[in-house]
C-alpha cells in the first residue's frame, strides 16, 4: 500500500514537472525569438536594405505587457521549476529511503524464515531420531518377547506330561481294593503335585496371553510409525 501511494505521488510529480519543464521550453523559444528580432533591430542603421515606413508603427499592440509582467512571468516559470525540482528531489529522497527500508524489512523477515526454517528442521530431525531409536528398542523388545512366548509356550506344553502321569496315578489309584483305597501321603502328594501343575500351567497361559497382547500392541506402535 505504502509502495502504491509512493508510486502514485511520484507520477503525479512527474505530470508537475514536466509541466514545469515545458513551460521553461515554451518560455525559453519565445526570448530566442525574441532575441532574433532584437538583434535584428539592433543591426538596422541608415544604410540597411529592409528599412521602410511602416503605417501604425506607434501603436500598442493587443497582448503587450509590462516589463514587470514580463520579467515576473519569466521568475514565476523559473520558481516554479525550482520548486518542482525540490520537490520531485524530496519525493525521489522519500521512495529511495522507503525502497531501502522495503529491502531492510524484506531481509529481516527473510532471516526470521530461514531461522524458523532451521528451528523446525532440528525439531523434526529430533523427533525423528527420537522415533528411530524407540523404533529400535521396540523391535528388540518385540524380539525379546517373542522368545518369552515361544518358551512360555514351551513350558506350557513341557507340563503336559507330567500333568498326565499325576493324574494317571492318582486314577490308578482309585482301583486298591477295599481298605487298600486309602488316603495315605502318596494320595495327597498326587493330589498336590497335580494342583500345583495345574495352577503353573494356569499361570503361564496368563503370562503368555499378556505377552501377546503387548506384542500386539509393540507392533502396531511399530506400523504406525512406519507411515
Amino acid at each position: 500500500a505504502v509502495v502504491s501511494t509512493q508510486s502514485g505521488h511520484y507520477g503525479r510529480e512527474l505530470c508537475a514537472l514536466q509541466d514545469a519543464y515545458n513551460a521553461m521550453c515554451d518560455d525559453l523559444a519565445d526570448k530566442m525569438h525574441c532575441l532574433d528580432v532584437d538583434q535584428a533591430c539592433h543591426s538596422l542603421t541608415n544604410q540597411s536594405a529592409n528599412i521602410g515606413f511602416h503605417a501604425g508603427a506607434n501603436c500598442i499592440k493587443e497582448g503587450i505587457v509590462m516589463p514587470d509582467a514580463w520579467d515576473g512571468h519569466s521568475n514565476y516559470n523559473t520558481q516554479r521549476a525550482v520548486a518542482e525540482m525540490k520537490a520531485s528531489t524530496a519525493l525521489r529522497e522519500a521512495i529511495n529511503n522507503m525502497i531501502e527500508q522495503t529491502s531492510n524489512d524484506l531481509e529481516a523477515q527473510r532471516l526470521r524464515t530461514e531461522y524458523a526454517f532451521r528451528k523446525r528442521i532440528h525439531e523434526v530431525q529430533m523427533a525423528k531420531d527420537e522415533l528411530e531409536w524407540q523404533q529400535r528398542n521396540t523391535k528388540r523388545e518385540i524380539d525379546v518377547l517373542s522368545d518369552d512366548i515361544r518358551g512360555l509356550k514351551q513350558a506350557i506344553t513341557d507340563k503336559d506330561k507330567p500333568l498326565e502321569v499325576a493324574e494317571t496315578r492318582s486314577e490308578n489309584r482309585t482301583y486298591r481294593p477295599r481298605v487298600e483305597l486309602c488316603r495315605d501321603e502318596p494320595h495327597d502328594g498326587i493330589i498336590a503335585e497335580r494342583n500345583d501343575l495345574l495352577n503353573t500351567v494356569s499361570t503361564l497361559i496368563d503370562q503368555h496371553n499378556i505377552a501377546e497382547y503387548v506384542i500386539v500392541l509393540q507392533r502396531t506402535f511399530l506400523l504406525s510409525d512406519s507411515f
